[in-house]
């Protein structure tokens, strides 16, 4: 790939490091928010939620958006939603008294969930219209390498703004997007000015391109639902055990943390270059991360000490940025580019739903710990098998999943 395309990658794998950093950052300063504004815990709780429940609703939209202005177009208008966001949200605190800012931090946060839920949908929807064979797995395996570093820097992110204050934290969220703004501006070629489509006529091509493709489509869909639910509900589960139970906490958790991460990060991106232009590297990858994740969550029903529940987080983890690049591969590669737009939306807003639910389900779960690892294995098992079938489909084309076609 030459410079310019490497430079467009790059710009485009800020856009799902935007989303992540949205609400991961403000959880470590969410305490310091609700001493400052005398707000309750579920009150502080609700800066998180507003965030996420626009950013779900929206999703589903995107694809439509996309598919009448155009794909840059609605990424300049998502950051532009960020930025109003943040700005409310960082000018509250100077507005009076304290209920009247935590009802300002409120609005902005939902205006910024609403920006932030279609950034990391469009970015994909261009790199499966942009780029073609070896070029297309590296950029997927490049969003799913910042959306590990967002996850991974963004509790740090968030305890460097309380050296300032707290609300610094939406400046630099406002200097972010802001920035990543001006670079997609310059440097991302304008896509089609898209199609005169109303929204009953959108909703009923969404419904024929899921009555024709549901055979490969849910199964991904669910696949990457799934593992998003596991993966974040076990780190809820890691999370309780080495402060609660092991005493860990401080920047030992932190580092802790950051180790299975890092697993998740590096492996996304190794994965998205050694799939390439080959068919069967990608079968390879996903057999590997199945056997991998399935194996340490049996370790877990029958070990239980610090250095086997670390173990089997970093695996799973590994194992999850394995399997993610594939089906990114998979939902961006087997549709027209006239419907990718829709498809990869949809995609967006499952694996949302499952970091969504996997912590609320785990929260309940852990008490249980052999179940909760038995339940884990059960999903992960009807997960493979789906994911199986829908992936023998679309080798029966003739096209046998064409990445590496339009």
């Amino acid at each position: 790939m030459g410079k310019k395309e490497n430079l467009v990658i790059l710009i485009l794998a800020f856009l799902p490091f935007v989303m992540v950093i949205g609400n991961s950052m403000f959880i470590p300063i969410l305490p310091i928010i609700e001493r400052d504004l005398h707000i309750s815990s579920a009150e502080a709780g609700l800066l998180l939620t507003a965030f996420s429940i626009p950013a779900a609703i929206i999703i589903p939209f995107i694809g439509y958006f996309s598919q009448k202005f155009g794909a840059k177009k609605m990424i300049i208008t998502s950051l532009l939603f960020i930025l109003i966001g943040s700005l409310i949200s960082s000018l509250a605190p100077f507005i009076g008294e304290s209920r009247i800012v935590f009802n300002c931090l409120i609005v902005g946060r939902a205006i910024q969930g609403f920006g932030a839920g279609g950034t990391a949908p469009l970015a994909m929807t261009i790199i499966g219209n942009v780029f073609l064979g070896t070029s297309r797995s590296k950029a997927l395996g490049m969003m799913e390498l910042f959306n590990g570093l967002g996850k991974m820097i963004s509790p740090l992110l968030g305890v460097t703004a309380v050296f300032f204050t707290w609300y610094s934290a939406f400046w630099f969220y406002f200097i972010l997007s802001l920035t990543i703004l001006l670079l997609i501006q310059t440097y991302i070629d304008s896509d089609s000015k898209g199609i005169d489509l109303s929204i009953l006529k959108y909703f009923h091509s969404v419904g024929g391109i899921f009555k024709r493709e549901y055979r490969w489509i849910f199964p991904v869909y669910f696949t990457g639902a799934s593992i998003m639910f596991i993966l974040f509900g076990l780190f809820v589960y890691f999370s309780y055990e080495i402060e609660q139970v092991y005493l860990i906490e401080s920047i030992e958790k932190g580092v802790l943390f950051s180790i299975p991460l890092g697993g998740l990060t590096i492996a996304s991106y190794f994965s998205g270059r050694f799939i390439g232009a080959k068919n069967e590297n990608l079968q390879k990858i996903v057999v590997i991360s199945f056997i991998s994740m399935v194996t340490v969550l049996i370790f877990g029903m029958i070990l239980h000490s610090f250095t086997v529940l670390f173990i089997i987080i970093t695996v799973f983890s590994i194992g999850a940025g394995l399997l993610l690049p594939c089906c990114n591969l998979l939902v961006t590669s087997n549709i027209s580019k006239e419907e990718r737009g829709v498809v990869v939306s949809f995609y967006g807003m499952f694996r949302f739903l499952g970091v969504a639910f996997g912590p609320l389900i785990y929260s309940q779960w852990m008490y249980m710990e052999w179940w909760m690892f038995m339940y884990s294995f059960f999903i992960l098992i009807i997960v493979g098998v789906s994911l199986y079938l829908g992936f023998m489909t679309v080798t029966k084309r003739e096209t046998t999943i064409s990445p590496f076609s339009s």
